[in-house]
């Protein structure tokens, strides 16, 4: 007794941690009652209990243990602390408390289990349960696999993830212990009422009597989705809902119910990758490049069992890929290049996005091996090609199909088109932008009209598929020159296409609604159809209709003097016709019947300087308050341009124009204006209308200029004999260099060195100038046939293109020989050195190349991790060249190897590869590179100098941003981890990222992130957050 009095005396958190089995029951017993009292989730007496809550659950004696339970379960229930303790008291209750033969003890160990799940733990706990699997105890592994079930059945497939669930479940069923299969059986039912099919593939390896059993079960439940019964904390609005619904009548309330279905889980995620590139056999590469037939096919058919696991450890796949093209573009055996085909779809599907670093180099020679016919072998080649798509984007693949398209051999057109009619199903309108429209409809415009049938059907194919993704809208500019007939075809396979997005297709019948506005009545000649180019004379019909049109709204004398012989009665109808426009109603001027009337003979020939103004002038009159279509524009611009370089009449001209431009469009109007003027040879007008033209875009801004077309013809303007031509080119290049920058001089850098210095000191008195602020723009509320026009300029919008894209490029895929890669790739360095430097030479010589470089990409990225640093610096300076390249398709197979390189321990070689990163974003973008698992990757390698560099550029990078993809959250992890990183320059640099990630991701999800990490990790992290 003696004793006993003597730990009475203790205070609570003594006694819980006495050597007396009875004083810690009492411990126990007034913690409990402790807990219970406490109100404040934040109260300084929960600190007291921070150490000592594993001693709670993993108590010696079964009594004290279980009154220990329920303290700790208090506890974990309503301190703010708990979170702290999760890994080490669930590793407790799972070694200490499932082995205990009282069910009420395991009862509690599994609600402690729950109850740190509630406080947003369920990580931890997930990683414990799981842990506790693999021990030797039957009860302890029956227990976790019982607790495992009831937290997925509480709070669903959201919160409990099942990946690293299912990868372990089938092993549970080999256990000798009957009431672990049935336990791994009651919970495979309940993951497959969550995520249903899915789960099939991850159990095909068990045995066939539990897989019927298993079979039957499922066939038993109930189609509807269940619904997470068990709320975190942070969902407590959620939680409201569902009382308010169960106490409405439970699934009476379903109707109404706007909580998130269970995410769709993909069955690839739940599969462990397998590691193949070791199990190659070793004379693989031997035998795929023998001559006897029967030895390559040995090879293939080996790669091709293994080929056939549904998913595949990633890893460098670059020679075995380049073995498989080799086949597959050279191989005479049909049935080779087929087992090929078929290896390469097989490698695609199991590595999925990791494969898209391949996907550029397989792409062209499976497009040309389309020129086999036999049936096993195209079906190969299309479920390849179908397999590499789904690794990549359609733009990064564009360019290779677009160079097949004109091929000579019909079945390769074919095939070319219906792999983009398979491709574009995968599509929605965001990922089938204007721009690759634009890129791939003339090529198919120009099938439909091919003389092979197959070709013109799989063209119809392609376009009706594009017009069920984007709608009718997007695609009929581009069929503007098709007959009805084509176009019937057209939407009959729009009708018929299924599209593989979750995209209904109600979405596609409002969008074709609108293409078709209500016809409008308006006199005939107003409403002319439209056209691309300029109308043909006027027929006497419509000159006649004109002239009823202008006789309404004009004097009776104007319209009998407007052709006199006598210049002063002309004069005299000019300024009768000016006073007339000027009080004339918008609504109420016939725009094109003025304008045909002013062209009336004399017309634009008029030999009186006098009427010729006046006229010029009208026509700014009419531009200006009328509704002034392009059809209009086209009856005046021969005159406007005619008279430009006249010295009384210029003046005129160039304000006609400039109204002209307003109601039409700059970009538009110049086109017209610049094909016009060099179709003659007065050079006075040639110079004055590109001295229009440099003021016009001051004016008008560089928004939606071609400037393909006018580089041509400056550059004509440029050869021309009369130097006042010469110079108006200059002048104008230099407004251009304005917008466009340096890069503009890369078009001319062929020019004659004095001619090349002319334009240099223009650009030179440029420097440090910024473009001025546009004030004029495009006339809002013009004619009603160009309105479908003027939303697609809108669309386009503004600012000046880019101008990588227009430079003409060349194809060196040829010479960039086998020879050369294999010099990269010789062990002897100086050998890869040469093989560099002839590259080097080969792209400097060709100045801009297309994207298709064969095998190039894949021959620098072994480069750029060379163990010699001066190698590394030459990979690094070949791809820096931002002129040469279209970089964009290369990002995943070339720019993630440059910022492997930021990890070089040498400052030099990490100063040349931001230099080239900088480089390449600057043409890219940065979506490309947040995209996928990539970055995430290169954050998880544990080394310093790149965790800075990625870093410090991350947190320069993403504030320019105005969204990002949402794998940006997958470098999360990564950037809680180098916030308390030993290196105090990442810790630096992952506080300077911080905001800026929280910026794009929001502070709720990054802290919800924080649930992932480990302890150690977890109170920095919300301490940085906060």
């Amino acid at each position: 007794m003696g004793d006993d009095s003597e730990w009475m005396k203790l205070p609570i958190d003594q006694k819980c941690e006495h050597k007396v089995w009875k004083a810690r029951l009492n411990g126990y017993e007034e913690a409990l009652k402790l807990f219970q009292r406490i109100e404040d989730e934040k109260s300084p007496e929960w600190g007291k209990y921070l150490g000592l809550l594993k001693k709670f659950v993993t108590d010696s004696n079964a009594v004290a243990q279980l009154k220990g339970l329920e303290a700790a379960l208090a506890y974990v229930e309503k301190a703010h602390l708990a979170g702290k303790t999760s890994g080490e008291v669930v590793s407790g209750v799972v070694s200490k408390v499932f082995n205990q033969p009282k069910a009420r003890a395991k009862e509690l160990g599994s609600d402690i289990c729950l109850m740190y799940i509630e406080i947003e733990r369920a990580e931890v706990v997930q990683d414990e349960l799981i842990k506790g699997l693999d021990n030797k105890n039957p009860k302890i592994v029956v227990t976790c696999i019982e607790t495992l079930r009831k937290a997925l059945s509480e709070f669903g497939s959201k919160i409990i993830t099942l990946k690293p669930v299912v990868k372990v479940l089938p092993k549970q069923f080999e256990s000798r212990e009957k009431a672990v299969r049935d336990e791994a059986k009651l919970l495979s039912v309940e993951i497959y009422k969550w995520i249903r099919d899915a789960l099939r593939p991850p159990l095909q390896g068990i045995n066939s009597v539990q897989l019927k059993e298993l079979e039957e079960e499922w066939v038993k439940l109930p189609t509807t989705a269940p619904k997470q019964s068990r709320f975190l904390r942070s969902q407590q609005a959620l939680k409201a809902k569902f009382e308010q619904q169960q106490a409405a009548g439970g699934d009476e309330a379903d109707g109404d119910n706007d909580e998130e279905p269970a995410p769709q889980v993909d069955p690839y995620e739940l599969l462990e990758p397998v590691e193949i590139l070791s199990k190659l056999p070793k004379d693989f590469y031997d035998k795929i490049e023998a001559k006897k037939w029967q030895e390559r096919k040995e090879a293939l058919e080996a790669l091709e069992t293994l080929a056939k696991n549904p998913k595949l450890e990633n890893g460098d796949y670059g020679d075995l890929v380049r073995a498989l093209k080799k086949v597959i573009g050279k191989d005479a055996n049909v049935m080779l290049v087929t087992l090929a085909a078929k290896c390469l779809a097989g490698l695609a599907a199991g590595l999925r996005k990791k494969f898209g670093t391949y996907a550029g180099h397989v792409v062209p020679t499976i497009l040309e091996k389309f020129k086999e016919k036999k049936p096993q072998v195209v079906q190969a080649l299309q479920e390849a090609i179908d397999a590499v798509f789904l690794t990549t984007t359609l733009q990064n693949i564009s360019e290779d199909v677009l160079g097949v398209m004109d091929n000579k051999n019909p079945s390769i057109k074919q095939q070319a088109s219906l792999f983009l009619a398979r491709s574009f199903r995968h599509c929605t309108q965001a990922t089938l932008p204007k721009s690759m429209l634009k890129a791939f409809c003339p090529a198919f415009l120009k099938q439909v009209n091919d003389s092979a049938p197959e070709v013109r059907d799989a063209a119809y194919e392609a376009l009706g598929t594009a017009m069920k993704v984007v709608g009718e809208k997007a695609v009929n500019p581009f069929l503007a020159d098709l007959d009805k007939l084509k176009l019937d075809k057209i939407k009959e396979s729009a009708d018929k296409v299924e599209l593989l997005g979750k995209k209904g297709g109600a979405e596609k019948k409002a969008a074709a609604a609108k293409v078709a506005p209500p016809a409008k009545v308006a006199p005939p000649a107003e409403n002319p159809a439209r056209s691309s180019g300029p109308p043909k004379k006027a027929s006497a019909a419509k000159i006649e209709v004109c002239e009823e049109k202008s006789a309404a709204v004009l004097p009776a004398s104007c319209m009998q003097l407007l052709d006199s012989a006598n210049w002063k009665e002309r004069l005299a109808s000019m300024e009768e016709f000016q006073k007339a426009v000027e009080q004339m109603d918008k609504n109420e001027m016939p725009c094109q019947a003025l304008v045909r009337m002013l062209a009336k003979k004399p017309g634009w020939k008029e030999t009186n300087f006098q009427v010729m103004q006046m006229k010029l002038h009208i026509v700014g009159l009419i531009a200006q308050k009328g509704s002034f279509s392009k059809t209009s524009a086209f009856v005046v611009l021969d005159g406007l341009v005619d008279k430009i370089g006249d010295v009384k009449c210029g003046g005129k001209a160039k304000e006609g124009l400039t109204a002209t431009a307003e109601a039409c469009s700059l970009p538009w109007t110049a086109e017209q204006v610049v094909s016009m003027v060099f179709a003659q040879k007065n050079p006075k007008n040639q110079a004055e209308t590109l001295n229009w033209l440099s003021n016009a875009m001051k004016e008008f801004g560089f928004t939606g200029i071609n400037v393909k077309g006018f580089i041509n013809n400056v550059k004509t303007a440029l050869g021309a004999t009369n130097p006042a031509v010469r110079t108006a080119a200059i002048t104008l290049l230099g407004v251009m260099y304005l917008y466009m920058g340096a890069p503009l001089r890369m078009f001319f850098e062929d020019e004659k060195p004095a001619l090349l210095k002319q334009i240099d000191d223009e650009f030179e008195k440029m420097q440090g100038q910024s473009p001025p602020a546009a004030f004029r723009g495009t006339k809002k509320g013009g004619a009603e046939e160009d309105g479908e026009e003027a939303d697609e300029q809108e669309e386009d919008g503004g600012g000046a293109p880019d101008i990588m894209d227009l430079l003409p490029r060349t194809d060196v895929s040829d010479k960039i020989t086998q020879d050369m890669v294999d010099k990269m790739a010789d062990k002897n360095w100086k050998i890869r050195k040469e093989g560099l430097d002839e590259v080097a030479a080969v792209i400097s010589e060709a100045k801009f190349i297309q994207p298709s470089i064969g095998e190039l990409p894949m021959a620098l990225k072994g480069r750029l991790n060379d163990s010699n640093k001066i190698l590394v610096r030459n990979g690094l300076s070949i791809c820096f060249s931002p002129g040469y390249w279209t970089l964009k398709q290369h990002v995943k197979s070339l720019g993630m190897p440059i910022i492997t390189v930021l990890g070089d321990s040498k400052t030099n070689v990490r100063a040349a590869a931001m230099t080239t990163l900088q480089a390449w974003v600057e043409q890219t973008g940065m979506k490309d590179w947040l995209e996928g698992e990539d970055l995430s990757e290169e954050l998880k390698r544990e080394n310093p100098f790149l965790r800075q560099e990625v870093l410090g550029w991350l947190a320069e990078k993403l504030p320019t941003m105005r969204t990002v993809p949402s794998d940006l959250m997958l470098c999360v992890p990564y950037l809680f981890i180098c916030l308390e990183d030993r290196n105090g320059d990442v810790r630096k640099k992952a506080q300077d990222a911080l905001p800026t990630f929280m910026m794009h991701l929001g502070y709720e999800k990054m802290l919800k992130a924080t649930g992932k990490l480990k302890v150690h990790y977890c109170s920095g992290s919300w301490q940085h957050l906060r």
